[in-house]
């Protein structure tokens, strides 16, 4: 039976619709005359009311209401019944006046089949969607209430109560905002505030918090988990705006909530016209595209519909999985997928002379601390003669802006990592003069969970119950979402004349060791009774806090809050030549403590440390490989 209703289903709702029409028109002429249909008056209804049913079902089809579950019904369906309802009476009106004329026809019949159409088509949907809703909620689902009575809260709410598939039975919200309290949204009620979590999860049996406030700061989000946690109840959480600036708010898009959750940035307010006119239509080319910060810069400048977008990687197996990514998403971009290495100059030459990109951004570098502490001569290759070969050529194929992403690490340098990258700083700094091209270079923290980030090894302990380390109880960093940094990456290319370092706002610094914790308690464990925290020691080149400006590094303001601008020293464009020439022979010699003094040469604050130190001292000109000659390799 259920079967057949479901392959008939749109011919029992056309025939429906069609007997309501002569009901409704029926009822009209009732209503006009006294609720008796005089023998006088018969046969202008019958004679009319065929042309009036005909045109009815015609008009009602093409606006697509012969179809569609009512179930799902909102204000748009009912709009367009209106419209419908309106264009069939002004036809048949017309209709009738030609075929039959309005001799004897009681003409505000026409004004009460209107307002009976309207009521009653669009009343008998929203009573199914009554019927579906209440008879889903009395169903199974884990009782939920919802933390925020706004847009989102109420959108989710209505998705909850109108889904076939039913995972969560809401009961009702709570708001911080008293105003709202008593009041209903959805036909729920706003049972109280935060601070009576504890009491409303008791009284309504609830199983499951959700946290319907895309803005809602990561302090805020914490308190309201420690009552979730008080009461052993499950919670979730929608995404942040950031998250949501390509769609509308979906059942599908809730989840559990994450580190970046408790955080606390504020949503990064963009210039997206500024961004749309700088991407739209252009050839963008993007350095190290399969990395945390390149894949994510890819993904957000292919939403802008870029001409042709050209993913520049080393690593095939990260290539390929941000390329199968953008292909799913972006079906319509032009993507050019390109192995390759940045100390190939050759090989840069050649895809800069076969694309032509007009906006370069480089993402490409080698970011992990201690890692380069072992591997200076490489950190060198790529870091700094890496950058220089994709700045130059960027600079002979007369590319219109070129930006390399920096690091807080090459503020008053101690690591290998940390004197490269402000080495190229001042090696893309340096081009300026020559050319055409735009160089500008923006310096930021760390990103939340990208591959160099203590997260992915955080996560990694706790699922296997081992103990998390943390260097040491005093370390702090600036951290901030993968998604916000490249947002305002992508802010700060639009700013600019060239040859400027941006720096972005990166908040308050965390301690790790309370990262830890709350990484660890998000995991349904207790620090220091489920898993304790081990305290290991800075590593070679590690600072216990980083820092964003140099002394003598003017900053200034920028249109954009979160973004400013250093007015760092100057160097001409023949010093970095000299300088490159003679790190370059260094490096050729594996000379590491001429590398070291060529560093310490450019970057006068930076400060070795002492494990590189004493390393560079005993093996002036090794022979061997420099991994093996390493301290502990």
């Amino acid at each position: 039976m259920a079967d057949a209703l479901v392959k008939y289903r749109k011919p029992v709702i056309a025939a429906f619709q069609i007997s309501l029409f002569t009901v409704t028109y029926l009822l009209s002429f009732l209503l006009r005359l006294d609720y008796y249909l005089p023998a006088h008056n018969r046969p202008a209804f019958f004679a009319t009311l065929p042309i009036v049913v005909a045109i009815k079902a015609v008009i009602f089809y093409r606006f697509g209401l012969f179809r569609g579950w009512w179930r799902y019904v909102g204000m748009d369906d009912l709009a367009d019944v209106i419209k419908a309802t309106s264009v069939s009476t002004l036809i048949s009106l017309g209709g009738v006046f030609v075929a039959k004329g309005f001799y004897g026809y009681p003409r505000s019949v026409w004004a009460i089949d209107w307002v009976l159409t309207i009521l009653v088509l669009g009343g008998v949907r929203f009573a199914v969607r009554a019927y579906a809703e209440s008879s889903l909620g009395s169903r199974a689902g884990a009782s939920t209430l919802i933390v925020g009575a706004g847009a989102a809260g109420s959108t989710l709410a209505r998705q909850m109560r109108g889904h076939s598939r039913l995972d969560y039975r809401p009961v009702g919200f709570v708001d911080d905002d008293l105003t709202k309290l008593g009041i209903k949204l959805q036909g729920l009620p706003v049972l109280g505030t935060t601070a009576d979590l504890p009491k409303l999860i008791d009284r309504y049996a609830v199983e499951q918090v959700l946290i319907a406030i895309p803005t809602l700061r990561g302090g805020e989000v914490e308190r309201i988990l420690d009552k979730c946690r008080e009461r052993r109840v499950g919670f979730k959480i929608v995404p942040p705006i950031s998250d949501l600036l390509a769609g509308h708010l979906t059942l599908d898009q809730i989840r559990g909530v994450r580190i970046e959750d408790l955080i606390g940035r504020e949503p990064v307010e963009l210039d997206v016209v500024h961004l749309r006119e700088r991407l739209a239509g252009r050839r963008v080319l993007i350095t190290g595209a399969g990395g945390s910060i390149g894949s994510e810069l890819a993904r957000q400048v292919a939403a802008f519909e870029p001409r042709q977008l050209i993913l520049f990687e080393r690593s095939e197996n990260d290539l390929y999985n941000v390329e199968v990514k953008l292909r799913e998403r972006f079906p319509a971009l032009d993507l050019v997928p390109v192995i390759g290495d940045i100390t190939d100059a050759d090989q840069l030459a050649e895809i800069f002379a076969a694309y032509l990109p007009q906006s370069i951004f480089h993402a490409a570098a080698y970011k992990h601390v201690p890692m380069m502490e072992r591997h200076l001569f490489q950190a060198v290759r790529n870091n700094i003669f890496g950058t220089a070969n994709v700045a130059r050529a960027a600079m002979e194929a007369g590319v219109e802006d070129f930006l390399m992403i920096s690091s807080d690490k090459a503020v008053k340098p101690t690591s290998v990592m940390g004197v490269t990258k402000r080495s190229a700083e001042l090696v893309v700094a340096a081009l300026q003069s020559r050319g055409v091209t735009r160089f500008v270079s923006v310096r930021f923290g760390n990103v939340l969970g990208s591959s160099g980030s203590v997260l992915p090894l955080f996560r990694r302990q706790i699922g296997a119950r081992q103990p998390v380390t943390v260097t040491h109880p005093e370390v702090t960093r600036y951290f901030m979402t993968t998604t916000e940094a490249v947002q305002l990456v992508l802010q700060a290319s639009t700013m600019g004349r060239g040859g400027e370092i941006f720096v972005l706002d990166m908040g308050e610094p965390v301690k790790i060791v309370d990262l830890a914790h709350k990484l660890i308690r998000l995991s349904g464990l207790e620090p220091g009774r489920d898993l304790e925290i081990k305290f290991t020691g800075l590593r070679p080149g590690e600072k216990l806090s980083e820092e964003l400006l140099l002394e003598g590094e003017g900053v200034l303001p920028t249109v954009h809050e979160k973004i400013r601008v250093l007015s760092g020293r100057p160097i001409s464009y023949p010093q970095i030549s000299r300088w490159l020439a003679a790190l370059k022979e260094a490096v050729e010699q594996k000379d590491g403590q001429a590398v070291l003094d060529e560093l310490c040469w450019m970057v006068p604050e930076y400060r070795p440390s002492p494990e590189l130190l004493a390393w560079c001292q005993a093996v002036h000109y090794p022979s061997q490989a420099f991994e093996s000659t390493v301290w502990g390799a």
